[in-house]
């Protein structure tokens, strides 16, 4: 029997050797297969392993901080504590407790809270409330909810509430600049982002806490802001909307040769630190995002550019017609009827007939091109975010009507940094600045990082500006601005009264009352704007916006410590009778002038009004001497002049003289008398045509 099991035993050894065989290649694949694994997969598992076992934070860097002129913090950063929350580690079980304990100190809703915290998205991590109040942070601590925690930021804040808010501007919940200069300079002011990381366990609990990447606070800001005299800004402001009970209010001082704002104040305020408590519209900055009708303030730019081409002087006196003129069938009012007035005084008592003549001696090219020259169709620069370009139609739009609109502030459309831009002009020589708010960026070791240059552009002569500035003292001292008149400062400016446009017509009950004006004279060092719109308890510029502007500018100068000449009072008020009440820079009960509205090619007479042929060129005045009032009269009707007349009898002198160049519609004064004239010596004009009104005389021309 052992015998015959022999040759099966001898048969084991092949088996054995492919048991053996089989168990070598398959530890041979286990290694092939470990060593894929741990050498060329390492680092994906190895990614994979720390993604589970190691959780990183993103860290928000401190925001720059903004500082006033005199480095006084307008903005900084004060920490606060987040409540974070790993629903995956509190656990299923005690999720609602936690949710419920959560929701009781921080005043939340419980079934939002916790629906929030059972969401599949959110079991490795969520934001449970930003920004606790301090008082609760000690609350949450003692709960010791493992999975719960508090992480410290950066939160904005203003130290000043509601000062220069709306240009200063916000900062979001999630850290970014909402308005103003946050929202101009964000990109300076965010820093670099920084890291940490903490390990975690097998029960996902919190240990060995690193720093990855340190977080750098962003870029401080300087501006041109003087803390002191924002606040009498909107001081001054906040007064003079509250006595005339106007619906908002807008004051800019600028620093005239540099274009640096000083201060810019819109009134309501907004406080930065109740961003809620708000409307959003009380955000804007209204002094560059809104569109106006500029009123008489724009006058100054028909003039400016009238005397800077050489087509009137500043002892010429233009004749305004008592009080109106017809242009096509549209009649142009003044609101008293001034006769003879001084180019000085065609600003100083705003005369809209006299700035009108004017600008149709400019005509609608050179109009255009004042219009452009001082900034008006085009952003100032200003490095505020929300800029408009205003309104400046193209002059092949433009009517037969536009020129004489235009040259008293209607018919076009400007911010009220464009306008007070173009008055700076007058102010500093000749120059238009771009004005600017941000004057420097430092790091946070206040090294300098970048200053900002001030940028200007001469667009008048300095005689042109000096005549002009001139004639806008004579506004305070004799003119509509009286109330504009500061202790122990020269000071010159402009009035305006624009009405504001309400369903298609200019209404007869809203009005935008401003003052523009530059101290001290002979080298402003300010230039100050206020505006108030829709006064209810007063409506002139003069009346409303003068007293305001003097508040401010008064202020303004004894904190810039500049000294007051001790040998200029105050003016006293006088009982101009030219000026019975501040003037009128508006049409009463009239329709807005739209480029739609076609040119009059025929002229219908109206009594004692002016009719005006725009198109047509100067007339030369004809020698009326020796004709009798009815053959003047004829004479006058065939070229289209008025004819003004006094006495009886024979034409005995004139005014203009014969041969002076005058436009289709001028007014010419006619003496008449019973005694014929004596005879002129050769070369000598008869008396009484020394003065020349209208135009300047052909000699001039």
């Amino acid at each position: 029997m052992s015998a015959m099991a022999e040759p099966s035993e001898r048969s084991n050894p092949a088996r054995l050797v492919l048991v053996i065989g089989g168990v070598a290649v398959w530890c041979v694949l286990i290694c092939l297969r470990l060593g894929h694994l741990q050498i060329l997969q390492h680092d994906e598992f190895a990614a994979e392993a720390l993604q589970i076992q190691q959780v990183t934070r993103s860290v928000v860097a401190p925001r720059g901080i903004l500082y006033d002129a005199h480095m006084d913090e307008l903005a900084a950063n004060v920490s606060v504590n987040t409540v974070h929350a790993e629903p995956r580690r509190i656990g299923a079980k005690k999720i609602a407790d936690a949710a419920r304990q959560l929701a009781s100190i921080l005043n939340l809703d419980f079934q939002e809270l916790y629906s929030r915290m059972t969401a599949p998205s959110h079991q490795t991590h969520m934001v449970v409330k930003r920004r606790i109040n301090p008082k609760d942070e000690s609350l949450i601590e003692a709960l010791g909810i493992d999975g719960i925690y508090l992480v410290e930021e950066s939160m904005r804040v203003y130290p000043n509430r509601e000062l220069a808010a709306q240009t200063l501007g916000f900062v979001s919940m999630n850290g970014d600049g909402g308005g103003g200069i946050e929202m101009q300079y964000d990109r300076d002011l965010k820093g670099i982002q920084g890291a940490i990381s903490f390990d975690v366990d097998a029960k996902q609990r919190s240990f060995r806490v690193k720093v990855q990447k340190p977080a750098v606070q962003g870029h401080s800001l300087v501006l041109g802001i003087d803390k002191s005299i924002q606040y009498i800004a909107e001081r001054e402001l906040a007064s003079g909307v509250t006595q005339y009970g106007a619906v908002n209010g807008i004051a800019i001082v600028m620093e005239s040769d540099t274009g640096r704002i000083l201060a810019l104040a819109n009134y309501p305020g907004v406080n930065g630190n109740a961003l809620k408590d708000y409307r959003a519209d009380l955000w804007r900055n209204r002094a560059i995002c809104d569109l106006i009708e500029p009123g008489s303030t724009f006058k100054v730019v028909v003039a400016a550019a009238a005397l800077e081409a050489g087509l009137t002087r500043p002892d010429e006196r233009i004749d305004c017609q008592s009080g109106s003129m017809m242009v096509g069938r549209h009649v142009f009012h003044d609101h008293k009827p001034y006769d003879l007035l001084t180019f000085n005084e065609v600003l100083e008592f705003s005369s809209n007939i006299g700035a009108a003549k004017l600008g149709l001696r400019l005509g609608e090219q050179r109009l255009y091109e004042a219009l452009r020259t001082f900034g008006f169709g085009a952003k100032t620069g200003i490095d505020l975010p929300g800029e408009i370009i205003g309104l400046v139609r193209d002059r092949q739009h433009w009517s037969g009507l536009s020129v004489p609109a235009i040259s008293f502030g209607q018919e076009v459309g400007v911010t009220t940094m464009q306008i007070l831009g173009a008055i700076n002009a007058i102010a500093n020589g000749g120059h238009l600045v771009r004005p600017f708010i941000v004057d420097r960026i430092i790091d946070e070791n206040g090294d300098l990082i970048k200053a900002t240059a001030v940028e200007k552009t001469r667009i008048l002569r300095t005689e042109t500006a000096a005549a002009v500035r001139d004639a806008f003292e004579g506004v305070i001292l004799r003119g509509t601005g009286r109330k504009a008149a500061l202790q122990g400062y020269r000071a010159g400016g402009k009035t305006g009264t624009a009405q504001k446009i309400v369903d298609g017509r200019y209404s007869s009950s809203k009005y935008i009352a401003s003052f523009i004006g530059f101290a001290p004279l002979p080298k402003p060092r300010i230039t100050v704007l206020v505006q108030i719109n829709e006064p209810m308890k007063g409506i002139y510029g003069g009346d409303v916006s003068a007293p305001i502007f003097s508040a401010i500018a008064q202020g303004a100068l004894m904190q810039l410590g500049v000294p007051p000449d001790q040998a200029v009072p105050m003016p006293k008020p006088q009982a101009d009778p030219k000026i019975l009440v501040d003037a009128e820079d508006f049409l009463a009960d009239s329709t807005p002038v739209t480029p739609a509205e076609p040119p009059e090619s025929k002229e219908t007479a109206v009594p004692d009004v002016v009719t005006i042929r725009v198109a047509s060129a100067s007339i030369a005045v004809p020698n009326f001497t020796g004709m009798s009032k009815r053959a003047a009269a004829e004479r006058a009707q065939k070229l289209g002049i008025r004819l003004r007349t006094s006495g009886s009898g024979t034409a005995v002198s004139q005014t203009p003289p014969a041969g002076t160049m005058i436009s289709a519609g001028e007014a010419c004064s006619v003496t008449f008398s019973q005694n014929k004239p004596a005879p002129a010596a050769p070369g000598v004009p008869a008396a009484g045509n020394l003065v020349a009104a209208g135009l300047p005389d052909a000699k001039r021309r």
